[in-house]
């Protein structure tokens, strides 16, 4: 079996759906974040407002009036702004980072989010070393804490610690690595959506055209959907492909549960009423022209109490006209 043919096992999975779930979270904790920068600028847009207006509707300074030398800071306090008068937004620590190749750049991006809502907590490039440290665990750790302790170069600026942690870290699937994965990832028993987001992530790394992405989708789904898919027109772009997919999907997903949620027949235990008279004396009805009944068949002429050999109501098989005169009951 070739490499492209090979369904992933089970244990490739959920590390897998782990990644994406780790990713969907730090998406959402970017936006926040950002969401938190731009109130934070737009109340110091208007406390600056505020206070422009009040200066400038002071009366001016009478001339030959002796201008009010400054006066000394107190001691130990320089000339402050007025931003640092100001509580800085708040901002949710980042999820620690692992040492994993694929999600460095995202770490690094929420820490950078740290440092433009909170510049004045973390004004030199050492007070921003020390909290991404703090931030790392596992393989990563290890480096970080190596590194602060051996007071490598890198540790003088920022940038340059960064760049360092990425040259050991970052390394995400790109390229023809993504394109190789590409070829044999399945979507398994996941649904299309779960699958979709998989090879759109991959999709992004790889650079093939729109043509290439929707064949080697398609290869990747279920056969159901497969069957179903070529009863339909040919997408024109991959994402109608994709959204058709999931479409499908989700109709027989939809199917399944219903059927599973119908309630069986319950089976009667109680016996039928029959004749017993015919049941003892007369024979199975196989005459001469007839075949044997089914058992299905004989249930329903039982349970519409009609006659076993001719299927017709008002008399029992002892007295059924249609059979041969010497197998009839006398009348």
């Amino acid at each position: 079996m070739s490499s492209a043919d090979r369904k992933p096992s089970p244990d490739d999975v959920p590390p897998i759906q782990q990644a994406i779930v780790n990713q969907e979270a730090r998406l959402e904790q970017h936006e926040k974040l950002l969401q938190n920068l731009i109130e934070s600028n737009r109340a110091i847009f208007d406390q600056v407002s505020k206070l422009t207006s009040q200066v400038t509707s002071l009366s001016p300074q009478q001339p030959g009036a002796a201008p009010i030398p400054d006066q000394a800071p107190p001691s130990g306090h320089a000339n402050v702004p007025l931003a640092m008068a100001m509580r800085e937004p708040s901002a949710p620590a980042p999820e620690r980072y692992d040492g994993e190749p694929g999600s460095c750049q995202a770490f690094l991006t929420q820490v950078g989010l740290v440092f433009e809502l909170q510049p004045l907590s973390y004004p030199t490039d050492r007070a921003r070393i020390c909290y991404l440290i703090g931030l790392l665990k596992g393989s990563a750790r290890a480096w970080g804490t190596t590194v602060w302790e051996n007071q490598s170069p890198v540790c003088q600026t920022y940038q340059a610690f960064t760049l360092e942690m990425k040259k050991i870290f970052d390394h995400p699937v790109r390229g023809r690595e993504a394109g190789d994965r590409l070829t044999i990832i399945r979507q398994g028993s996941r649904s299309v959506a779960e699958f979709a987001i998989e090879f759109r992530i991959l999709a992004a790394e790889c650079g093939w055209n729109d043509q290439a992405l929707q064949r080697v989708f398609y290869r990747g789904l279920q056969d159901s959907l497969k069957d179903e898919l070529a009863r339909r027109d040919p997408s024109p772009d991959l994402d109608h492909l994709i959204s058709l997919a999931i479409q499908i999907d989700n109709r027989i997903r939809e199917r399944r549960r219903e059927h599973s949620l119908q309630p069986h027949p319950p089976v009667s235990t109680q016996s039928e009423p029959v004749n017993l008279r015919s049941s003892l004396s007369d024979p199975e009805p196989m005459q001469i022209g007839r075949a044997r009944l089914t058992p299905e068949e004989r249930g329903r002429r039982h349970a519409a109490n009609v006659c076993l050999y001719c299927g017709h109501a008002g008399h029992y098989i002892a007295g059924c006209p249609a059979r041969p005169a010497k197998g009839r009951a006398p009348q």
